[in-house]
């Protein structure tokens, strides 16, 4: 099973993709956190039976999206995280710092739209989760 959780300070984001999310059939329930710290507690009681999207903003307070990249290590359930850098960034250095983390799916800046979750789902290592929903 793949859970989506959205992890973004700002609460129109979050409420705007958790809508979009459900509308593209991504998830029917987004797990939604406006603190980083709070989805790397979360994370570190997971269950190593699921997977786990992550839709990760960059510029956040206290943690920000690469503070938050670098906790996934420490985590049991590593293995079944995959990021999907969500970001108002259009920093150059940005997507290049993203290469860095094999975690990072994919990077896309603010606002996702339908297309991008079209895309999502057909990335090889996401598509097998959609391919049983149907």
């Amino acid at each position: 099973m793949l859970k989506v959780l959205i992890i973004d300070d700002d609460d129109i984001v979050i409420l705007v993709q958790g809508k979009l999310l459900q509308n593209c059939k991504v998830t029917q329930d987004p797990i939604k956190f406006k603190r980083a710290s709070e989805a790397v507690e979360y994370l570190h009681t997971a269950s190593k039976e699921h997977h786990y999207l992550l839709m990760l903003d960059i510029n956040m307070p206290l943690m920000n999206g690469w503070q938050f990249l670098d906790e996934i290590d420490k985590m049991a359930v590593k293995d079944n995280i995959y990021v999907l850098m969500v970001t108002s960034s259009i920093d150059y250095n940005d997507k290049e710092k993203a290469k860095n983390y094999d975690k990072i799916i994919n990077f896309i800046e603010k606002p996702i739209t339908a297309k991008n979750c079209d895309q999502l789902k057909e990335l090889p290592i996401l598509k097998p989760f959609f391919q049983k929903s149907n």
